[in-house]
């Protein structure tokens, strides 16, 4: 698979750390004559300025690289910083409520990836927080949420949770430059979109069972197994925003190189086959071990690995076309499809696909406007047939380009 250089720059600079030989790699590439505006662009796409900016400003003495280049980046960088740190204060305070009213919660992804893993909340752009909470504790969520000014999406109102694992609520601060609404999201159970439900396991419960006491943002809060955040964010990357960009592969790798304890792969193997994402587990982390030089024994990757003729198949989709570099710039609709071959079960692969075609009415009415209530399936069709020919046309094209 042939990866132009300022893709090969990308990849090297997706990571915390670098050693002598990513540090070498990295200067013979800047010093190779790049198209900065592309890489530039790709690293906003990928949200990966940040990492872009902390490496590359250290190699930086003899100005190899166009000062405008590194002033955007230097301005990505700031801008996230700026963001993080208000979205830090702003969660502290909905944190220490919850610990005031003996809520348990467990701080999903974002702010424990950035404090935790990152160690620098300068590194992990957050476009929103998630809270993972017990469903019987919704009502009094969703008071204290209230009560600090937060208010459920109007777009929202209309579904209920019957039809969703999830609620979106935002905090309107228009008078502050970097964070002009914060967003958070309150899981009851990580199985997202709701279609999933059945063809995928996540059981929240014994997430939260396995959580141990940790301290973000000076809050005594719950923090999920490394095994279990690992699996989480592959879940994330494949089934609820799926294949949107690098960082969440970058978070992965990140996770897998943390030493302050040993990874139990015994443990992460079988929780992936018990919520059915072993497919999409061999392909996250044979991702992360091939770009990114992620530590993730060869024994762990073929007790994963899919029959021969999904793996042939989506080798060829995934892994020799190199998908996952330039996911920003395929269609909506290749997305969804790849999401689709990733389950492990053609059974569940036809439920979903059943689901998807026939959904609730209730759902349809939320989801499309309601005024075209006597229409819905009609809409919901045309809708289908034209993200299915999308996704294929998208898809026949990154195969033919491998």
């Amino acid at each position: 698979m042939y990866i132009r250089p300022e893709d090969q720059l990308l990849l090297q600079c997706a990571r915390t750390k670098l050693n002598e030989d990513d540090q070498d790699k990295i200067t013979k590439l800047v010093n190779n004559g790049l198209d900065w505006d592309y890489l530039l662009q790709m690293g906003k796409d990928h949200s990966l300025g940040p990492l872009l900016y902390y490496h590359l400003r250290q190699i930086n003495d003899d100005h190899q690289i166009p000062q405008s280049i590194m002033n955007q980046f230097h301005d990505i960088y700031h801008g996230n910083l700026a963001r993080n740190l208000l979205l830090y204060d702003e969660l502290s305070r909905v944190l220490k409520s919850f610990e005031e009213k003996e809520i348990p919660v467990v701080v999903v992804k974002g702010l424990a990836l950035a404090e935790l893993v990152y160690k620098n909340i300068a590194l992990r752009p957050m476009a929103d927080a998630d809270l993972l909470v017990q469903k019987r504790s919704l009502p009094e969520v969703m008071k204290t949420l209230f009560k600090l000014g937060f208010e459920i999406l109007p777009e929202e109102k209309r579904i209920t949770i019957k039809y969703m694992n999830e609620l979106h609520l935002v905090k309107h601060q228009e008078n502050v430059k970097w964070l002009a609404s914060l967003i958070i999201n309150i899981h009851w159970d990580l199985t997202a979109p709701i279609r999933f439900k059945g063809t995928t396991k996540t059981d929240p419960q014994q997430m939260m069972s396995r959580a141990r006491p940790a301290r973000i943002a000076y809050s005594n809060i719950l923090l999920m197994t490394r095994e279990d955040q690992i699996l989480w964010v592959i879940y994330h990357a494949t089934f609820q925003h799926p294949f949107i960009g690098l960082l969440q592969l970058c978070d992965v790798a990140e996770l897998i190189k943390l030493k302050e304890n040993k990874l139990d792969w015994q443990s992460l193997l079988k929780i992936s086959k018990n919520r059915r994402i072993a497919s999409a587990t061999y392909y996250l982390l044979s991702s992360a071990k091939k770009l990114l030089g992620a530590p993730i024994p060869n024994w762990v990757l073929q007790a994963l690995a899919p029959n021969l003729l999904k793996r042939s198949l989506l080798d060829t989709l995934v892994i020799k076309s190199g998908f996952l570099i330039k996911c920003p710039t395929h269609s909506v609709a290749s997305r969804y499809l790849l999401q689709i071959l990733m389950l492990d079960k053609m059974i569940d692969t036809l439920s979903l696909l059943c689901k998807a075609v026939f959904p609730p009415p209730n759902w349809l009415a939320a989801y499309y406007d309601h005024t075209r209530s006597k229409n819905l399936y009609f809409s919901h069709f045309i809708n289908l047939f034209t993200i299915l020919l999308a996704g294929i046309r998208d898809i026949l094209k990154v195969s033919g380009k491998r």
